[in-house]
């Protein structure tokens, strides 16, 4: 036994004689496509075996001659505590992998990655891990972000997809599940009768894995007056040539129980053909000027390659766009006169279009800013802040990279005219964003002014949603963060989507599976330190 600790120490002696790195602090910078300022970042940091960690040019020229190091610091690292090395050449949007192959030890540690190009500014990465003889755990978060604690409110649903309240001040929770069931959460409790049964006017799902379903809910403004809401579902087809018909929708409350709607109340708003299964987008929202706006996918199917231009750029479709219209004037609705294609070439409902799947938006309680998470395709996901008119780039862009070319040679359009996000990352770190909410509650002081989100999963078998935050650093310049967890327990989770209550707490929906096959999903209230 003597023994054995001799060995030990001699070995974290030698391990602590290899020089230290210098951490410093890192900021992510937002890209234009303009910048002629070379740019890398350390976007995420994987355990196993080893430590491997991905450097991205995320800049718009070739990055030369990135000196990068690993470090970790803590624990007993038999083998594996240093690493660094000279990568040559990372080309625009490209990436490379640096690595420890093999780790050995016990305890806890903090993992550092630092790089620096030849010309350029230092960029680092720490994150906190936990050794375990032949494997490296990676806890979840950036170790100089906010703690996330998560309160569990109900349990039971299949495959929640919206949270939403009534803003009538009885402080329920509404939960659409993506089978077409809306139930009803009342001072904390999961009521057992539905408020809502939609399940026989919706398609079909695959129990496996759906992108159909019960999309969107919302409730009027002046609901507590006028009893009024609003639904977005998939129905079967009504036509050869497409997969389904999604359907925009008005329900009243029962007027004998606040908790039923009357089932018989449907008035059929809008009916959008839908092409393929996928990218239905389905978020309602009420905005600052009492319009309804509609967020609406381009249609599915891989590069929007539907039609001669595909969707996202056709502003004669209404796929692929955020539609505005006014529910209190018309029949059903009528155009608010300064949509941006009144009197122009284009459909009058599109209020901003080059959209690939938003799903899920909303407007900041503050700023009225209007917060939006597209999915990206192969290698991207993107959060916009949308503007009236505005053209987003799918599929000439996807986030700050050139998609298709030749599609804004065809359009005669500048990628200097269309919209950046005001942040991206790669499929490296997630899979399939979902939007949130800018918090502007009372719970978590903290967290006021932070746009809240997360991605659905960074694998499609076993649950590892993520949450992060974004915060605006200085103008225009947003760091993402990912949440530390309360005790450093992983989510282990798919992450559907993210809610509010009348209080601006907002709270995560989830599921253990992909699909509506069991009832896993549930509610979260996020709480923060």
């Amino acid at each position: 036994m003597k023994k054995l600790v001799l060995i030990l120490l001699l070995f974290l002696l030698i391990a602590n004689l290899i020089p230290a790195v210098t951490s410093e602090k890192y900021i992510q910078m937002n890209t234009l496509i303009n910048s002629q300022i070379q740019q890398i970042e350390i976007e995420v940091i994987n355990g196993g075996i080893g430590i491997s960690g991905i450097i991205n040019n995320i800049g718009n020229e070739d990055v030369n001659e990135i000196n990068w190091s690993i470090e970790l610091t803590g624990g007993i690292i038999l083998t594996g505590k240093f690493e660094q090395g000279i990568i040559q050449n990372i080309p625009q949007n490209g990436s490379e992998i640096v690595e420890i192959p093999l780790v050995v030890g016990i305890g806890e540690t903090t993992i550092t990655i630092s790089a620096t190009p030849a010309e350029g500014n230092t960029v680092t990465k720490t994150v906190k891990a936990k050794v375990r003889g032949l494997r490296v755990i990676i806890l979840p978060g950036d170790l100089d972000a906010l703690t996330a604690k998560l309160e569990l409110v109900a349990k039971g649903f299949k495959s929640p997809s919206v949270l939403t309240n009534a803003g009538d001040n009885s402080n329920r929770l509404f939960v659409a599940d993506l089978n077409g069931i809306i139930y009803v959460i009342e001072n904390g409790t999961k009521l057992s009768e539905p408020f809502l049964d939609l399940t026989e006017k919706i398609v079909k799902l695959n129990p496996m894995y759906d992108e159909r379903g019960l999309l969107g809910l919302i409730f009027h403004p002046e609901y507590e007056n006028n009893d009024r809401f609003f639904v977005y579902y998939s129905a079967p087809k009504s036509d050869n040539g497409i997969d389904h018909e999604s359907i925009l929708a008005e329900y009243l409350v029962s007027s004998e129980d606040k908790n039923k709607a009357d089932p018989n109340s449907e008035k059929i708003i809008m009916r959008i053909d839908q092409p393929e299964s996928n990218h239905n987008g389905g978020q309602l929202e009420f905005g600052p000027d009492g319009y309804l706006y509609i967020g609406l996918g381009d249609g599915g199917g891989a590069g929007d390659r539907h039609g001669t231009i595909g969707n996202g750029q056709d502003i004669n479709t209404l796929l692929g766009s955020v539609l505005r219209i006014d529910v209190d004037s018309g029949s059903p609705y009528e155009v608010p006169p300064d949509n941006p294609f009144v009197g122009e070439d284009g459909l009058d409902e599109i209020y901003a279009f080059g959209f690939r799947n938003p799903w899920k938006f909303s407007f900041d309680k503050t700023t009225n800013k209007l917060f939006l998470a597209d999915v990206g395709q192969d290698k991207y996901e993107e959060v916009d802040i949308v503007e009236k008119g505005g053209n987003y780039g799918w599929r000439i862009m996807e986030g700050n990279h050139v998609y298709d070319i030749e599609l804004a040679e065809i359009l005669n359009i500048s990628l200097d005219d269309l919209e950046k996000p005001i942040h991206e990352y790669s499929h490296n770190l997630g899979r399939s964003i979902i939007g949130g909410y800018v918090y502007r509650g009372t719970q978590s002081p903290n967290l006021v002014g932070k746009y809240v989100f997360g991605d659905w999963s960074s694998g499609f078998v076993l649950p590892r949603g993520k949450l992060f935050y974004l915060e605006e650093i200085e103008p225009d310049v947003w760091k993402r963060y990912e949440f530390n967890m309360y005790n450093d327990k992983p989510l282990k989770r798919f992450i559907l989507g993210f809610g509010e209550d009348e209080n601006n707490e907002i709270y995560v929906l989830t599921t253990r599976t992909p699909g509506s096959l069991l009832k896993s999903g549930e509610v979260w209230h996020i709480i923060v330190d």
